[in-house]
């Protein structure tokens, strides 16, 4: 547990200072959510662009994944050895880059190509964005913040909606999905210009013996003038790394990877192809079909205002084995309406009871993490949580995007429910502990 003076400082006080730089941090899930949620919207239009089969639809759609595998493996160790502010502003550089050559890509090859490489900059960025805000938020803010990603999923789901709806509407069909790429680089060019006003976190300079630079931060955020009397330099090695997950929180971690990949496998494998499901099945019109799409990440963001009071009052563990059971369930019954034993009306209200119950329960792995992880290795251990998620993203959607395309919408939806049912499992068998927020609580 650490217990040096910083840690202890940044564990009580809270600035309204510190919560604008976080939000300007947290754009790094802004971003991918950007790409899930927008691109899925139009993929129907990206499909009709290049006629892709249905193992290069897997591989387009989970080409940003499979960068971003990378991109949290190496952005971890970047981040703890180079600094958050530094990564936050390289990682907005790439992106920018590649999510202009996405949009004008020519063929598949060179879509897959620079979609990898952007996915490189948006693992990377979310694993230095969370080291990032729990370095910079007290005890008592951590409450405000714990359904962060789920906020950002449904909010920027709905500006997505709203966006392709405009684009539909007034501009050729055929590119709008050009265009959704190359409003993410505006985004984050944006993003990269605010960023260049962060400060890094006192936490990260004190452990880089920057004892002088970490007071001249916390004076400047905070408004109060500390002398750092101790010495704590940290030198990173894979030993440490190993030590760390055999210290005893290995039940923890499971418990958060399998929360984790409960998010990625009903986040690519079922929610990205929503739109694509509804427009094959040829029931609504496309803008009927936004519509649709508007109300299910309603549903989401009102998950996700309910998330911390309910976490508050029955705590991480039944807030997020209860709503991710509901939501398996639901996955079931989904597979019953598409197999044509129930009335294909309960398709959007299911839907909604899915994303509603993801973003309520299970979506707050990243802040379930940061609840027990100590700063020393945050960096490194939030890219290893992304990793994982995004390793079953990537798994998912690709295999989504075959399953889709050769068997049908059934026999995905079955596939899914089978696969939460077996992580939710997990998740009932590891998250059990009793004191799974209390033992490790003064960790920063």
């Amino acid at each position: 547990m650490e217990n040096n003076e910083v840690s202890r400082y940044i564990l009580t006080h809270d600035n309204i200072k510190s919560l604008y730089m976080v939000f300007i941090v947290s754009a790094s899930v802004f971003l991918d959510v950007w790409d899930l949620t927008a691109f899925s919207f139009v993929l129907t239009f990206f499909k009709d662009t290049f006629l892709p089969s249905g193992i290069l639809l897997g591989l387009s759609v989970a080409g940003a994944n499979i960068g971003a595998i990378t991109g949290a493996i190496f952005g971890g160790y970047l981040t703890d050895y180079l600094g958050r502010k530094k990564m936050l502003i390289y990682n907005m550089l790439v992106f920018i880059i590649f999510a202009i050559l996405i949009a004008v890509s020519t063929n598949l090859v060179e879509f897959i190509a620079f979609r990898i490489i952007m996915g490189f900059s948006i693992g990377a960025d979310v694993a230095t964005g969370f080291s990032y805000i729990y370095e910079y938020i007290s005890m008592k803010q951590r409450n405000k913040f714990y359904s962060l990603w789920a906020y950002a999923f449904s909010v920027v789901a709905l500006v997505a909606v709203l966006t392709v709806y405009l684009l539909y509407t007034y501009i050729n069909s055929n590119i709008i999905w050009r265009y959704i790429f190359i409003m993410g680089g505006v985004f984050a060019a944006i993003i990269l210009v605010l960023r260049t006003y962060l400060m890094e976190t006192p936490l990260w300079l004190y452990y880089s013996g920057k004892n002088t630079d970490a007071e001249k931060v916390i004076k400047n955020v905070y408004g109060d003038d500390i002398k750092i009397k101790s010495t704590e330099k940290l030198h990173r090695s894979l030993k440490d790394i190993i030590k760390f997950y055999r210290s005893g929180i290995n039940r923890e971690i499971i418990f958060t990877y399998s929360l984790n990949c409960i998010v990625g496998f009903i986040g690519w494998g079922f929610s990205f192809y929503v739109t694509y499901m509804l427009v094959i099945l040829r029931i609504y019109t496309f803008t009927y079909i936004l519509g649709i799409d508007g109300l299910i990440y309603a549903a989401g963001f009102a998950g996700a205002l309910i998330s911390p009071f309910v976490s508050s009052r029955f705590g991480i563990y039944k807030s997020s084995v209860i709503p991710s059971s509901f939501a398996g369930l639901l996955l079931f019954m989904l597979f019953i309406v598409f197999s044509g034993r129930l009335y294909s009306i309960f398709i959007v209200p299911f839907t909604m009871g899915i994303i509603f119950l993801d973003y309520m329960g299970p979506m707050a792995y990243n802040a379930v993490l940061n609840s027990f992880v100590p700063s020393k290795i945050r960096g490194i251990a939030n890219g290893q949580n992304y990793m994982v998620n995004k390793i079953v993203e990537a798994v998912s959607g690709f295999t989504s995007g075959i399953l889709l395309v050769y068997l049908g919408l059934g026999y995905n939806t079955l596939v899914l429910a089978l696969i939460v049912t077996v992580l939710i499992v997990i998740a009932i068998i590891t998250g059990k502990t009793g004191h799974f927020m209390d033992k490790n609580a003064g960790y920063n």
